[in-house]
């Protein structure tokens, strides 16, 4: 799919036909997964994060030290083995995850950004998962439920397939009322394999109005560059 027919899509006609290769710059930024063996040490850092103790409507980065540990590896399907893991084609993929939010984050820059799978927990229901992030602790799963979805701009685009930009969080009155109390615009925009939704990225800044039509661009190629990389289907092989 073309950046504009993306856009389109994804509900952001507004944004198509601009004379900008913001959206190519975006699509660029997605990594490749390494092919040689990682560190131990760099495992951890792929697939264990600190998440908030605590959480409530409204403050889901302000309650809680964030001294609990969350672990990718079972919602991959895997067991969390660091000396097994370094050359698994997973951790090669989360790694190119990483290295695609901290290029995209140097990019714009953000204060906060981070990439989602659309997955399912152990009751078969559909979630968010934080596969990759950069700036402060937040939660790590994000159920895909109605209830979730009013009060959550991630969950909301999870579901819908459409695009949020919010310019002002303190005017907007739709989704977002879990997001960190210091932010004050945000783009969250969905990862899309035809009609299916299989991620978000969401990129926030302290600053109101941050999000010009040129960043939002980048961040809209960047989530069709992770469409066709397919960097949110985990390799289905052996451990």
């Amino acid at each position: 799919m073309d950046h504009d027919s993306y856009l389109r899509a994804i509900g952001l006609p507004e944004y198509a036909d601009a004379a900008s290769d913001a959206a190519h710059r975006g699509a660029a930024l997605v990594a490749r997964p390494p092919h040689t063996t990682i560190t131990t040490a760099a495992v951890e850092d792929h697939y264990t994060y600190p998440v908030p103790s605590e959480s409530t409507p409204g403050t889901a980065r302000d309650v809680g030290p964030a001294d609990d540990q969350y672990n990718l590896a079972p919602i991959c399907g895997l067991e969390y083995d660091p000396e097994q893991l370094r050359d698994h084609p997973n951790t090669a993929r989360l790694a190119a995850l990483a290295g695609t939010v901290d290029a995209l984050a140097e990019e714009l820059p953000v204060d906060w950004l981070g990439i989602y799978r659309r997955a399912a927990d152990s009751d078969g229901h559909p979630i968010l998962v934080k596969e990759a992030y950069t700036g402060a602790p937040s939660r790590a799963v994000v159920p895909l439920t109605d209830s979730v979805a009013a009060r959550s701009t991630n969950a909301a685009v999870g579901r819908s397939g459409e695009a949020v930009v919010v310019d002002d969080t303190a005017a907007h009155d739709g989704p977002g009322n879990e997001r960190d109390s210091a932010v004050a615009s945000e783009c969250c925009c969905p990862v899309l394999a035809g009609d299916d939704v299989v991620g978000i990225v969401d990129a926030e800044s302290h600053t109101p109005e941050f999000f010009t039509p040129e960043r939002v661009l980048t961040i809209v190629g960047a989530c069709a560059g992770l469409a066709d990389s397919e960097l949110l289907t985990p390799p289905r092989v052996e451990q």
